[in-house]
């Protein structure tokens, strides 16, 4: 490492600002599509909460049916 004592200090802040810009670059990006995660998971629990009503519905509808198909005598 006896080399990297060799560059200028202004070289440093080039070199850190490159290492610097990287490093937000990434945590932007990991951000952002930590977002679109959420979106699209909102988006699924709406639909996941429309379908279990539905099938809530037709579970009740198919109780009934049974229960009256049990009422009639045989």
């Amino acid at each position: 490492m006896p080399e990297l004592a060799y560059f200028p200090w202004f070289a440093w802040i080039v070199i850190v600002g490159i290492v610097m810009g990287g490093i937000v670059t990434v945590v932007k990006m990991r951000s952002e599509r930590n977002d679109s995660t959420a979106k699209a998971l909102e988006q699924n629990t709406t639909v996941n909460e429309a379908l279990v009503a539905r099938l809530e519905g037709i579970d009740a509808r198919l109780a009934r049916l049974e229960k009256t198909l049990d009422d009639i005598p045989s």
